[in-house]
């Protein structure tokens, strides 16, 4: 059977916050529709500091594009039975976001499977009616809000379980935002009052990933990846450091590599079919540990493939991907710009959209009209902006984001597509 899970963790010494505790249930968490594990970063980062063990803690990466229900719920018991003999756990604690909730739910459905599970967790997906007698609602924690467009009316109270209606956050925040992360530490230890740790600044930081396609998650192996601290002002590669030079394994992970607190990275993706569109990813800054720095490929030939449609390859236009890492970005609450030029209001990116990936780039016709792109207008969690950027070996984009800028080179479509991470 071909596995699509990774469990990494435990092969990461990243020290965050407070000493672990051996005696905490595992946590495996699992993501939703059009998702990967990354999700679960800012989760992640929030359990260590409340004293999980690297061992502990686990992210399930699975095919929501084209994967079949029966191939997910295998490959899902398959990683709860490693966690379980890797850590000699007798249970291990499932959460479930979005349509990952209904993966997690379907575990629960199976009595012998179920026995392997302490408690549950469903973020921002689909309530039940209906009870399983040998997994009563008591050991089950419902998170939603009435913020979520996605989930919608389909969420809500669940009868006996630990519900906690949250009431501005979006889609993805029930998922990352501090008020659900520390409602789901509470429910899976009652007794402990303690809150998370600070984690104490330091001037480098350890980053890890996996570099999959988008959207059914399958590894880019023999990927290379490079890690090029840029110019805060020009976005252009410092020639006076040296970049950190990675293979992706078999199962499309790289790293660890130390990096710079504080400082604006580019991360390039080059896949190892060199026909196949480089990628160039880029940060603000790392803030801290993170092995869940993930990095996405264009898949080509798929159902995935068919939604993006076809990318421009320009000599003189660079084309953008702006995606968001922890919230939809919304018009009215969220302020971002490309080069000064608004690509996030009412019209592209409404509350109703749950936009987290937006495409900027030219329609074709060499003017900026600021209109949504047509291609994207059905595709879920993804729009795109008509905006001409200009390609060149001094051009630089801005990106600006709730109060934070960003600047990159100008790089040609031709060569590679840029992708801003927002945080």
């Amino acid at each position: 059977m071909k596995t699509t899970f990774l469990a990494f963790f435990s092969l990461l010494s990243l020290a965050i916050g407070a000493q672990c505790d051996q005696t905490k249930r595992p946590v495996i968490f699992i993501h939703g529709f059009l998702a990967s594990g990354d999700t679960w970063s800012n989760a992640v980062h929030f359990f260590k500091s409340a004293g999980y063990c690297n061992e502990q803690l686990y992210v399930f990466d699975w095919n929501s594009v084209s994967g079949t229900a029966k191939a997910n719920e295998e490959n899902l018991i398959q990683l709860i039975d490693q966690v379980r003999n890797k850590t000699g756990a007798e249970q291990v604690d499932l959460v479930g976001h979005s349509a990952g909730g209904g993966l997690g739910r379907n575990i629960l459905r199976d009595s012998m499977q179920a026995i392997k599970i302490g408690r549950y967790i469903h973020v921002g997906s689909r309530k039940w009616t209906t009870p399983y007698a040998w997994f009563p609602n008591e050991r089950c924690m419902n998170i939603f809000s009435t913020g979520d467009r996605v989930a919608g009316s389909g969420a809500g109270p669940i009868e006996d379980a630990a519900n906690v209606a949250l009431t501005e956050e979006d889609h993805y925040q029930v998922a990352t935002s501090d008020r659900a992360l520390y409602a789901m530490l509470k429910f899976l230890h009652p007794f402990n009052n303690s809150i998370p740790a600070a984690t104490k600044k330091e001037e480098q930081a350890t980053i890890a990933g996996r570099a999959v396609l988008l959207g059914d998650n399958m590894p880019m192996r023999a990927a290379t990846i490079s890690i090029h601290l840029i110019d805060k002002k020009t976005g252009a590669r410092k020639r006076n450091t040296k970049a950190i030079q990675l293979k992706t394994s078999d199962s499309g992970h790289w790293g660890p590599a130390i990096v710079r607190t504080g400082q604006p990275y580019e991360i390039e993706l080059v896949p190892a079919d060199t026909t196949k569109k480089k990628i160039s990813y880029f940060f603000s800054a790392f803030k801290q540990d993170d092995p869940l720095v993930y990095l996405r490929g264009f898949p080509e030939g798929s159902r995935m493939s068919a939604l993006l449609g076809k990318l421009p390859a320009k000599e003189d236009q660079s084309a953008l991907v702006i995606y968001s890492a922890a919230a939809a970005l919304i018009g009215g609450r969220d302020s971002v710009t490309v080069n000064d030029f608004a690509v996030c209001s009412a019209e592209l990116t409404p509350a109703s959209r749950t936009v987290i990936t937006s495409f900027v780039f030219d329609d074709g016709d060499g003017i900026s009209s600021g209109r949504a792109l047509k291609q994207y207008a059905s595709a879920p969690f993804i729009g795109g902006v008509d905006q001409l950027l200009v390609a060149g070996k001094r051009k630089v984009h801005r990106i600006y984001f709730n109060g934070q800028t960003l600047r990159i080179s100008g790089v040609p479509s031709s060569d590679r597509i840029l992708l801003a991470v927002l945080k």
